[in-house]
């Protein structure tokens, strides 16, 4: 919990400015305060999406990917964004089909911007997780592949193979 105090911090823009400028602003100040290295916006659609009537949505999501990046590399932190996909059909097996980056509302860019693309997908007749690495773009970070992961409801946490996620244990396959 010490740890977490120390290194963790919850940031919440007024609630009329639930922004991207907003959320950048006050990493910004995070940055300089307390020397963070890392930002989580979680969830993407939670955020007040205003834009230009002159916009399409696709080029709304490209622009305030683009600005979210460059404020990542100008300011050397790292920033992940939680993005739910749409509606998936279900597919003819009466399963649903693992989601891509692709099926993430508002543009392809979701896919073509990031540097990396991972999926939690959940079986929800087996209860079944896998982590599904869709993308790496530079290949020192890591690879494509999938590994079973096992969520333990009690105590919130995920394992693989009965073991505590590590991920420098996990075998992508």
């Amino acid at each position: 919990i010490k740890f977490l105090k120390k290194h963790i911090y919850f940031i919440m823009p007024n609630e009329d400015d639930l922004n991207i400028d907003a959320i950048l602003n006050c990493a910004k100040a995070l940055i300089f305060r307390k020397g963070i290295d890392g930002l989580v916006i979680d969830p993407w659609n939670e955020l007040e999406h205003k834009r230009d009537l002159y916009l399409t949505e696709t080029e709304y999501v490209s622009q305030a990917l683009s600005k979210i990046r460059r404020f990542a590399r100008v300011n050397e932190i790292h920033i992940w964004i939680v993005a739910h996909p749409t509606k998936l059909q279900k597919m003819a097996n009466g399963k649903y089909p693992i989601p891509t980056p692709y099926d993430i509302s508002g543009s392809a860019h979701w896919r073509n911007k990031a540097d990396n693309c991972l999926c939690v997908f959940r079986d929800f007749e087996t209860d079944n997780v896998q982590l599904h690495v869709q993308k790496i773009r530079f290949k020192e970070v890591g690879r494509v592949g999938v590994i079973d992961i096992y969520y333990n409801k009690a105590t919130g946490t995920y394992r693989t193979n009965n073991n505590p996620l590590s991920w420098n244990k996990v075998n992508a396959r």
